[in-house]
């Protein structure tokens, strides 16, 4: 018996199996080097932006720098300037004070005076409502003041005790005061006129 012999190259035929699963792993590596594409193209637009970005922001925090310098730099003004300034600026105060107690009965209490270029900011004390608004009334009349503005008003303890007392004779022994914190414009006309409407 003659033995079988085949002379011709024996040829396996890949299953369908791992020739599908070749097919995704090549469809995969292509969607990830198609990903990074896009993320680095996303990134580099990225840092295009913040580096512009960047750029302006120096530029803002040089002029900053170069303006905080020349607030920094003391302001040279001769004495000519100085006087034509105060000049301009200044007015009595005493009539201002004056007028401003002028309105206030007995019972009232100014506590303090801050002094601007147009205006007088003052606390002041009153028992009741009645003579708040008696009091606006008379300043806003005044020739000396363009306006009157009432900024706060709030109530206070005039003299709060550290004993402890039953509720009912606290109502009747406590009386609150009206303190009150006013502006008025002063009339840079009538003050400078020495008190005399053009």
């Amino acid at each position: 018996m003659a033995p079988e012999i085949n002379l011709l190259p024996h040829i396996e035929r890949p299953s369908p199996g791992r020739r599908w699963l070749t097919i995704i792993l090549a469809a995969a590596f292509v969607l990830l080097v198609i990903y990074l594409t896009l993320q680095y193209l996303s990134l580099n637009k990225t840092i295009q932006t913040l580096q512009s970005e960047e750029q302006q922001l120096q530029a803002e925090k040089a002029e900053l720098e170069t303006s905080i310098i020349d607030l920094d730099a003391p302001v040279k003004i001769d004495l000519a300037t100085s006087v034509e300034f105060v000049e301009s600026v200044s007015y009595p105060v005493s009539p201002l004070l004056i007028e401003v107690n002028k309105y206030a009965n007995e019972n009232t209490y100014l506590r303090n005076y801050v002094f601007s270029e147009s205006t007088i900011n003052f606390a002041v004390d009153f028992e009741t409502l009645a003579e708040v608004v008696t009091y606006v009334s008379d300043l806003s009349s005044s020739p000396y003041f363009q306006d009157v503005k009432v900024e706060q008003i709030y109530t206070f303890d005039p003299a709060p005790s550290d004993e402890e007392e039953d509720e009912e004779t606290e109502t009747f022994e406590k009386v609150e005061r009206f303190s009150n914190e006013l502006t008025v414009v002063i009339d840079p006309y009538y003050i400078r006129t020495g008190g005399v409407a053009e």
